[in-house]
Protein backbone atom coordinates (compact mmCIF):
# COMPACT_ATOMS: atom_id res chain seq x y z
CA UNK A 1 0.00 0.00 0.00
CA UNK A 2 1.85 3.12 -1.01
CA UNK A 3 0.33 5.52 1.05
CA UNK A 4 1.40 9.62 1.01
CA UNK A 5 2.17 11.45 4.57
CA UNK A 6 2.57 15.04 4.89
CA UNK A 7 5.25 14.70 7.49
CA UNK A 8 7.36 10.92 7.52
CA UNK A 9 8.82 10.17 10.94
CA UNK A 10 10.25 7.15 9.74
CA UNK A 11 12.05 9.51 6.96
CA UNK A 12 15.81 8.98 6.61
CA UNK A 13 17.06 10.93 9.55
CA UNK A 14 20.81 12.76 10.07
CA UNK A 15 21.35 9.19 12.44
CA UNK A 16 22.08 8.15 8.67
CA UNK A 17 24.61 10.21 7.61
CA UNK A 18 26.53 10.50 11.10
CA UNK A 19 25.16 6.95 12.59
CA UNK A 20 28.13 7.91 15.38
CA UNK A 21 27.09 11.29 15.96
CA UNK A 22 28.73 14.26 14.31
CA UNK A 23 32.71 14.84 14.97
CA UNK A 24 34.06 18.50 16.17
CA UNK A 25 37.31 18.89 15.97
CA UNK A 26 38.88 21.31 18.70
CA UNK A 27 41.74 21.83 20.63
CA UNK A 28 43.38 19.33 18.63
CA UNK A 29 40.10 16.27 19.82
CA UNK A 30 37.60 15.04 18.70
CA UNK A 31 33.95 15.46 19.91
CA UNK A 32 31.13 13.74 19.41
CA UNK A 33 27.73 15.61 18.92
CA UNK A 34 24.76 13.56 18.75
CA UNK A 35 22.92 13.34 15.36
CA UNK A 36 20.16 14.97 15.91
CA UNK A 37 19.74 17.98 18.47
CA UNK A 38 17.67 16.89 21.12
CA UNK A 39 14.45 18.70 21.96
CA UNK A 40 15.99 19.14 25.91
CA UNK A 41 19.04 21.09 24.71
CA UNK A 42 17.43 23.93 23.95
CA UNK A 43 15.68 24.17 27.52
CA UNK A 44 18.33 26.17 28.97
CA UNK A 45 17.99 28.98 26.36
CA UNK A 46 13.96 28.71 26.38
CA UNK A 47 14.12 28.78 30.21
CA UNK A 48 11.82 31.39 31.67
CA UNK A 49 14.62 32.54 34.13
CA UNK A 50 17.17 33.80 31.61
CA UNK A 51 13.63 35.13 29.29
CA UNK A 52 15.22 35.77 26.31
CA UNK A 53 11.73 34.95 24.26
CA UNK A 54 10.61 37.82 26.39
CA UNK A 55 13.50 40.45 25.39
CA UNK A 56 12.74 39.23 21.86
CA UNK A 57 9.28 39.77 21.83
CA UNK A 58 10.18 43.09 23.55
CA UNK A 59 12.59 44.13 20.61
CA UNK A 60 10.07 42.89 18.00
CA UNK A 61 7.40 44.81 19.40
CA UNK A 62 9.18 47.85 20.24
CA UNK A 63 10.66 48.43 16.27
CA UNK A 64 7.08 46.59 14.71
CA UNK A 65 9.49 44.31 13.69
CA UNK A 66 12.21 46.00 12.06
CA UNK A 67 14.90 45.67 15.04
CA UNK A 68 18.04 47.24 15.17
CA UNK A 69 21.21 47.27 16.99
CA UNK A 70 20.13 50.14 19.04
CA UNK A 71 16.76 48.35 20.14
CA UNK A 72 18.77 45.03 21.06
CA UNK A 73 21.06 47.30 22.97
CA UNK A 74 18.29 49.06 25.06
CA UNK A 75 16.94 45.91 25.87
CA UNK A 76 19.98 44.56 27.49
CA UNK A 77 20.48 47.01 29.55
CA UNK A 78 17.28 46.60 31.05
CA UNK A 79 18.63 43.31 31.73
CA UNK A 80 21.97 43.72 33.19
CA UNK A 81 22.41 39.93 34.42
CA UNK A 82 21.68 38.51 31.09
CA UNK A 83 24.82 38.39 29.22
CA UNK A 84 26.11 35.91 32.12
CA UNK A 85 22.82 34.25 32.41
CA UNK A 86 22.96 33.55 28.59
CA UNK A 87 26.48 32.18 28.88
CA UNK A 88 25.47 29.45 31.89
CA UNK A 89 22.31 28.93 29.42
CA UNK A 90 25.37 28.38 26.77
CA UNK A 91 27.22 26.40 28.53
CA UNK A 92 24.33 24.49 30.08
CA UNK A 93 22.99 23.31 26.60
CA UNK A 94 26.86 22.06 25.57
CA UNK A 95 26.79 20.71 28.61
CA UNK A 96 23.67 18.41 27.50
CA UNK A 97 24.88 17.78 24.10
CA UNK A 98 27.92 16.85 25.17
CA UNK A 99 27.66 14.67 28.16
CA UNK A 100 30.24 13.32 29.62
CA UNK A 101 32.54 14.64 26.93
CA UNK A 102 31.70 17.94 28.36
CA UNK A 103 34.37 18.52 30.12
CA UNK A 104 37.34 18.01 28.14
CA UNK A 105 35.56 20.30 26.26
CA UNK A 106 35.32 23.13 28.88
CA UNK A 107 39.47 22.16 29.64
CA UNK A 108 39.76 23.24 25.92
CA UNK A 109 38.81 26.74 27.18
CA UNK A 110 36.52 27.84 24.22
CA UNK A 111 36.20 31.41 23.44
CA UNK A 112 33.13 33.18 22.68
CA UNK A 113 34.30 32.68 18.76
CA UNK A 114 34.42 29.89 19.38
CA UNK A 115 31.26 28.98 20.76
CA UNK A 116 29.87 30.80 17.89
CA UNK A 117 31.67 29.39 14.78
CA UNK A 118 30.61 25.78 16.31
CA UNK A 119 26.99 27.21 17.21
CA UNK A 120 26.89 28.52 13.54
CA UNK A 121 27.75 25.24 12.34
CA UNK A 122 25.79 23.18 14.55
CA UNK A 123 22.80 25.06 13.59
CA UNK A 124 23.50 24.19 9.57
CA UNK A 125 23.95 20.20 10.47
CA UNK A 126 20.80 20.29 12.26
CA UNK A 127 18.67 22.27 10.04
CA UNK A 128 17.29 24.71 12.89
CA UNK A 129 16.91 28.23 12.70
CA UNK A 130 15.78 29.98 16.47
CA UNK A 131 14.41 32.67 14.48
CA UNK A 132 11.71 29.88 13.49
CA UNK A 133 11.14 29.22 16.73
CA UNK A 134 10.02 32.77 17.35
CA UNK A 135 8.41 34.03 14.57
CA UNK A 136 4.06 34.05 14.73
CA UNK A 137 2.16 30.94 13.41
CA UNK A 138 -0.09 33.49 11.47
CA UNK A 139 3.18 34.85 9.62
CA UNK A 140 3.46 31.62 7.06
CA UNK A 141 0.31 30.57 7.44
CA UNK A 142 -2.14 31.52 4.29
CA UNK A 143 -5.71 31.16 3.30
CA UNK A 144 -5.45 32.23 0.51
CA UNK A 145 -7.20 29.50 -2.17
CA UNK A 146 -4.65 29.80 -4.94
CA UNK A 147 -1.20 29.29 -2.67
CA UNK A 148 0.34 25.75 -3.79
CA UNK A 149 3.18 24.25 -2.73
CA UNK A 150 6.39 25.15 -3.52
CA UNK A 151 7.76 22.08 -5.98
CA UNK A 152 10.62 20.08 -4.97
CA UNK A 153 12.26 20.78 -7.98
CA UNK A 154 12.32 24.34 -8.23
CA UNK A 155 15.34 24.73 -6.00
CA UNK A 156 18.53 23.14 -5.62
CA UNK A 157 18.92 23.36 -2.06
CA UNK A 158 15.30 21.55 -1.29
CA UNK A 159 16.37 18.45 0.14
CA UNK A 160 15.58 15.08 -1.18
CA UNK A 161 15.19 13.19 1.72
CA UNK A 162 14.55 14.44 5.36
CA UNK A 163 17.21 15.38 7.79
CA UNK A 164 19.78 15.60 4.70
CA UNK A 165 22.34 17.97 5.22
CA UNK A 166 24.08 19.11 1.63
CA UNK A 167 28.05 18.48 1.63
CA UNK A 168 29.37 22.18 2.82
CA UNK A 169 32.82 22.93 0.61
CA UNK A 170 34.03 25.77 3.25
CA UNK A 171 34.31 22.40 5.65
CA UNK A 172 36.59 20.08 4.09
CA UNK A 173 39.27 19.60 6.95
CA UNK A 174 38.26 16.44 8.09
CA UNK A 175 37.90 15.20 11.97
CA UNK A 176 41.00 12.97 12.57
Amino acid sequence: MDTSFAIDLDAERREVQYPDGIPVKFGGEQFIFPAELPAEALDPILSDDLGLVELLGEVIESSDGDAGIGEVVTALFRRPTLPRKFLAAIRETYGILLGDQHEGFVKKRPSIGDYVRLTTGLVRVYGVELGKLFRSADSSASDSQTSSPTSPASTESTPDVSGFVPDNPDSSESAD
